[in-house]
Parts: C-alpha cells; sequence; structure tokens
C-alpha cells in the first residue's frame, strides 16, 4: 500500500440531501431515504484499490446513530470499499485526528479527498498532508471559496479527475 486516500462520504462519494438526515431519525419510515454514488466515484475507488492505495472513510456523524449512517453507507453500495475497520465517524475533523489517522506514514503520501474547505480540506492541510478539493458545484457558482494557499492543495472539478490527477499528485 503505497498511498493513503482518507475520504469524505457526503456530497464526495455520495449524494445524500439533508432530507436524508430528517427521514432516516424518524421512528416510522413513511418517506424513503434517496441517494446515490457520485458519479466517477465507483471508478475512482476501483482504480485506487487497483492501485493498492488504502482507502479509509472519515465522515462526520453529528445527526445519525451509527446504525443509520452504515445504513446510508450501505444504500450506495460503500461496503465494496469501506468497513468497520476503514471508517471513522467522527463529530469534528482536526488536524489531531488527521494526525493519529496517518501516523507512521509519510505524510507526503497522504490524501485527504473533500467537498468542504471547512470541515476537510483546511484540518488535513493542518495536520500536514496532502489534500484533494472537490468543491460543490453550486456552493461554488454561489460562494467562490477563498483557497489556502498550499503546495499541497489540489483542486479538481469532479471526482472523476481524481484518476487523471493521480501521477501528479
Amino acid at each position: 500500500m503505497d498511498r493513503l486516500f482518507l475520504f469524505d462520504f457526503d456530497d464526495t462519494l455520495a449524494n445524500f440531501s439533508i432530507y436524508n438526515s430528517w427521514v432516516l431519525k424518524q421512528p416510522v419510515r413513511i418517506f424513503p431515504p434517496i441517494g446515490s454514488t457520485i458519479k466517477g466515484a465507483r471508478e475512482v475507488l476501483d482504480f485506487l484499490k487497483g492501485e493498492s492505495d488504502e482507502l479509509v472513510m472519515v465522515t462526520m456523524n453529528m445527526i445519525l446513530d451509527a446504525g443509520v449512517k452504515w445504513e446510508k453507507l450501505e444504500r450506495v453500495g460503500m461496503r465494496r470499499w469501506f468497513d468497520e475497520d476503514n471508517v471513522h465517524m467522527v463529530k469534528e475533523k482536526t488536524p489531531d485526528l488527521f494526525r493519529r489517522l496517518t501516523a507512521g506514514r509519510d505524510p507526503s503520501r497522504c490524501y485527504m479527498v473533500g467537498n468542504s474547505l471547512k470541515h476537510d480540506i483546511v484540518p488535513a492541510l493542518g495536520a500536514g498532508i496532502k489534500a484533494v478539493y472537490i468543491p460543490r458545484p453550486l456552493i461554488k457558482r454561489l460562494l467562490p471559496a477563498r483557497l489556502p494557499r498550499s503546495k499541497d492543495l489540489t483542486v479538481l472539478r469532479d471526482i472523476g479527475q481524481l484518476i487523471e490527477a493521480y501521477d501528479g499528485l
């Protein structure tokens, strides 16, 4: 395993709206949850596995219990790449968390892939690892981000570009 890729889940690997958080918390299921993988995510995960890279999911879980969060992951087929050993459900993503998850590894071979500057990119860069920022298209159009200046930051238009960018990371 040459590289370590840490992935955010919601809006990076899968489309899940705030609607789902409400639906999945209801004691009786009247409305179905919705969601799917982001276009290109499955191909990227398969590609990275084929490169013998290690995959880890770091997802914030402030609203749902772990069982319901797993239901969201399973609904879009994430068990193919992630299980209890490589999924971390956290209340907050911090530089210390990323340092713990990457301990003993070369930081230049560790990458956080996410869609949130605040929750994914800034803490990863603060931990001294590389970051791949894939902004949400709607947010990107409405609120252009002020990107941190860092040689360790790569910005991609969509997750599928990760395969094209792989050798240059």
